[in-house]
């Protein structure tokens, strides 16, 4: 009998044990969101303003710890179809304006109006994809009517015998630098010289060379 009711006991305790009820699972604490970062300020752009000129600064080596402003250029000539002259013409900044320095041969002997034009883009067969003269007073595309000169007018090469010019000018108002800066333009040399009845431009005829200018050291 004894038996009978420890045996009844056990089974109540096993069921018991069989309908407990599991512990809930804690649910897992949500992932905090990283902080947002804040995207740093550029620093402001630094410009040395030339004066009468935009504030703009060309330097040889912007990089360098003590970066020099471009004070030297070069154009070196190369022929149009159909024609030998070659040359080169050296520019330096100077205290009265920019000063050029130019040596050209393979010319017919006689003179050679040159000029700084618009584009440097010598890419033409014929150098007109230089495009017009480049002008300081008013538009270069349009020039005014009241101007006897375009300022890119460098005047005239004369060639000797042998088809040697040298020549050198100071252009007052030209620049490497700021709003009336030369650099990437071409210098083109002509075929005659400049007519001084046909104002601003001076009709000196085909292009017989193209060069643009370029930084250079010094």
């Amino acid at each position: 009998m004894r038996r009978l009711i420890a045996l009844g006991l056990l089974g109540v305790a096993l069921g018991a044990c069989e309908k407990k009820e599991p512990e809930p699972v804690k649910p897992e604490a949500p992932a905090t969101a990283a902080p947002a970062q804040k995207t740093p300020t550029p620093p402001k752009p630094t410009t040395v303003k030339t004066e009468g000129q935009m504030p703009v600064q060309v330097y040889v080596d912007p990089g360098a710890d003590d970066p020099k402003a471009v004070s030297h250029a070069v154009a070196v000539l190369e022929p149009t179809a159909k024609n030998d002259v070659h040359g080169t013409i050296e520019l330096e900044q100077k205290d009265d304006g920019l000063h050029l320095k130019a040596h050209v041969t393979g010319l017919p002997p006689g003179k050679h109006g040159f000029h700084i034009h618009l584009f440097g883009d010598c890419s033409g067969e014929d150098g007109k994809t230089a495009g017009t003269h480049f002008n300081f007073e008013g538009s270069s595309e349009k020039p005014p009517d009241d101007i006897k000169r375009i300022t890119g007018n460098l005047g005239e090469l004369e060639a000797n015998k042998d088809g040697v010019a040298d020549a050198e000018v100071t252009i007052a108002k030209a620049s490497l630098q700021g709003r009336f800066s030369v650099l990437g333009r071409a210098i083109i040399v002509h075929e005659k010289g400049n007519d001084p009845k046909s104002p601003p431009i001076g009709a000196a005829g085909s292009r017989l060379a193209c060069g643009v200018i370029g930084i250079a050291e010094g």
